[in-house]
């Protein structure tokens, strides 16, 4: 029904009143047209209202894949950071091996060597002492030999036991490592798994948001169709009221003249000139507006223009000295990410609505977001139109808001040092590119970033 329905309806009413004189059934077809009208309207209330519901539905699920997928890459993260811990820890268990298999090496090649000396003096050592004279002093030395032979056996053994050991410790700790090796390559299997559902879900919630757009430009056509039907129906209802009172009048005019013979010739001319001056009335063209739609065919509907590019961020946040407060950093520190800033604080929004209160950074999926200053995160979950967030409260009542990231890196209650990674890029939410929303707040009211962070 659309413009060809509009078009064709003004084409009516232009006939209908040259004509001046419609048929009652023309009433009762555009009554007809208008009930059909209102059964089409009444249908797609219903259906827009299914697909609202529908959409929700489907939000909701992106919204859980999103916090899935979030988990997922921070147990990646974790498992990656544990595997690193052990391998080092392996390698530090290889190198003790390694020290104590040596000094085995060398314990055995000192006996060996005194072993050899014994043999090459005569079977043992004794033979110079046995030179000696005194029997006492022969004893003595003969159960001195026995002790330095028993304590380098003993240290042998004793390192054996050490390099038994060391070998236990190893085998545990490459078991580890393998045990973690293989979590980390089921985790990224689960994250693969969740990310493909996600993607799916993104893609569900897009279709019926067309949908549902499309659904309201058609009511908002046949709404618009409603109206321009109705007014047509009021003009035909004033023409059918004007014929039914010339009717009357005429009938009322004979029935005079058939009453009044006797001043039938002044009646006549004054049934003439009424008549007359009747259809002077209904020959000429009723002076009407003719119904327009509110946007003519083909003017282009303006979209937003794009929001304005204020600067290049080229240096992300660092290490920020402690014991220093939020207040003492202003105009120290620099953004979380990398990237190009669009929008200014305060300045109206290129979609209309509201302004902005803090920044947008236009980044590469999966750069980490830094913390732009110390503090203790105080909300990290996914929250309406901006996907996962996360805040982080650096006292004296200064807050610091990171929002549609892809991943949070840090749970409620973590202390955080400035510089440090909280979360990573992406597009969660209600933004269509991948970039990291930033804002700072005071007592609850925003302020603009640009007085406190440095550009570059």
């Amino acid at each position: 029904m659309g413009s060809g329905l509009a078009a064709a309806l003004a084409v009516g009413v232009l006939l209908s009143t040259c004509a001046c004189a419609a048929p009652a059934s023309e009433v009762d077809n555009r009554r007809a047209d208008l009930d059909v009208l209102k059964r089409r309207i009444d249908e797609l209330d219903k259906s827009i209202a299914g697909a609202q519901a529908s959409r929700s539905a489907a939000e909701g699920e992106r919204v859980q894949a999103e916090r899935a997928v979030s988990a997922a890459r921070r147990r990646i993260r974790d498992l990656a950071a544990e595997l690193a811990r052990v391998e080092a820890e392996l390698a530090e268990k290889q190198a003790e091996q390694a020290r104590v298999a040596a000094r085995i090496t060398t314990g055995q090649a000192e006996l060996a060597q005194w072993l050899r000396r014994n043999y090459m003096r005569g079977g043992s050592e004794v033979a110079p002492f046995l030179a000696a004279q005194d029997p006492n002093q022969i004893s003595r030395d003969l159960r001195y030999l026995e002790h330095l032979g028993r304590a380098r056996l003993e240290l042998i053994e004793s390192l054996r036991a050490d390099l038994r050991q060391q070998e236990s410790l190893v085998a545990s700790v490459a078991a580890r490592t393998q045990t973690l090796r293989s979590l980390e390559t089921e985790q990224r299997s689960e994250s693969a798994a969740l990310e493909k559902v996600l993607a799916e879900r993104s893609r569900v919630v897009a279709g019926l948001t067309t949908e549902l757009k499309k659904q309201r430009a058609e009511l908002a056509e046949l709404r618009e169709d409603e109206e321009q039907l109705g007014r047509v129906l009021a003009v035909l209802a004033r023409q059918q009221a004007e014929r039914e009172a010339a009717r009357r009048a005429e009938e009322a005019r004979r029935a005079a003249e058939a009453a009044r013979r006797a001043e039938i010739a002044r009646r006549a001319a004054e049934a003439e000139r009424v008549a007359a001056e009747q259809r002077a009335r209904m020959a000429q063209p009723a002076q009407r507006e003719a119904p327009e739609r509110r946007v003519a065919e083909g003017e282009a509907v303006k979209e937003p223009g794009p929001e304005p590019v204020v600067g290049q961020v080229t240096r992300a946040a660092e290490i920020a000295p402690t014991g220093v407060s939020f207040a003492q950093l202003q105009g120290k520190m620099r953004f979380p990410v990398r990237g190009e800033l669009v929008g200014r604080f305060g300045a109206p929004r290129a979609q209309g609505g509201t302004r902005w209160r803090g920044v947008f950074i236009r980044a590469g999926s999966g750069q980490d977001v830094l913390a732009v200053a110390p503090g203790e995160v105080v909300f990290a979950d996914w929250l309406r139109g901006y996907g996962n967030l996360i805040i982080v409260d650096h006292g004296s009542e200064y807050m610091t808001i990171y929002g549609h990231n892809d991943a949070l890196l840090r749970e409620v209650g973590d202390r955080i040092a400035g510089g440090a990674a909280i979360a990573s890029v992406g597009a969660s939410g209600s933004v269509q590119e991948s970039g990291l929303y930033f804002e700072i707040r005071h007592r609850g009211q925003p302020v603009d970033p640009m007085k406190w962070v440095r550009l570059n």
